[in-house]
Parts: structure tokens; sequence; C-alpha cells
């Protein structure tokens, strides 16, 4: 088998609950965020890796089948295996959610009134403190 067709078939570990009701929670909420992050390609608003993530841990703990498909997903797989394999990110998507953040926030300076500028404030001190978070990550 090379190593292409190993990265294909890449199987993680997963840590289900026995718990019925706690799977079809961690099920849904998985599908919550899939879709959430869907709608985060289309919306330059919405980020989309988080929710993919988040997706990804919850079926990680609640179905294989669902979490097996997400990680040999075409477009996602490589992004959550780089994430589960050693909290990876690729330098492209750092610089995008970085040139993203920064975008945001000058248009919050913009638009906002004089009397809510402590929002546009708060905004980019959480964005700064999730870019400084980004860089401090690997690279995929």
């Amino acid at each position: 088998m090379t190593d292409n067709k190993k990265a294909f078939y890449y199987r993680p570990k997963t840590d289900q609950s026995n718990s019925p009701m706690l799977r079809w929670t961690f099920v849904t909420l998985g599908w919550l965020f899939f879709i959430l992050g869907i709608i985060g390609i289309l919306l330059p608003v919405m980020p989309t890796a988080p929710f993919i993530l988040l997706a990804a841990g919850c079926w990680a703990r609640s179905s294989r089948r669902f979490h097996f498909w997400l990680i040999n997903h075409k477009y996602f797989g490589k992004f959550v295996r780089d994430w589960e394999e050693s909290h990876a990110v690729p330098l492209y998507a750092k610089c995008l959610a970085t040139v993203m953040m920064t975008a945001s926030t000058i248009m919050l300076f913009y638009r906002l009134p004089a009397d809510m500028m402590w929002m546009a404030w708060a905004v980019a001190a959480v964005c700064s403190g999730v870019a400084i978070y980004l860089f401090r990550l690997p690279n995929a």
C-alpha cells in the first residue's frame, strides 16, 4: 500500500461514549457544526475551520462512520487529520484567517458609532489573541 493510500484510509482512535443519549447529542451537535461550517464557506463573516473541527470532535465521540467520512473527506480531510495528529494548521489558513479578522475589525471601526467604539476595541483584542494563538501552532 502506498503512502497516498495510507493517508486516504486513515483510521483515527475514537473515544465513543457508552451512553446512547450522549452519542445522539454528539451526532446532532456534529451535524449542526458541520452545517455551520458549510455556511461559513459561503459567508465571509463566519469561520469554517472551527466548526468543522468541532464536528470532527463530536463525531469522534459518537459515530465512527461520520468521523471516518469527515477525516477522509476530499476537502476537509487533510485539515482535520493534521489537527487531530499534531494540532497543526496550514500557513495559508493562518494568513487567511488573520486577513479576514483584520478586515472585519477595520469595518467595525469604520461602521460603529462613537459611543459603541468599545465594542470594536473588544473585537480587536479578541481577534489579536486568536491570531497570536494561530501563529503559535505548528504549520501543517
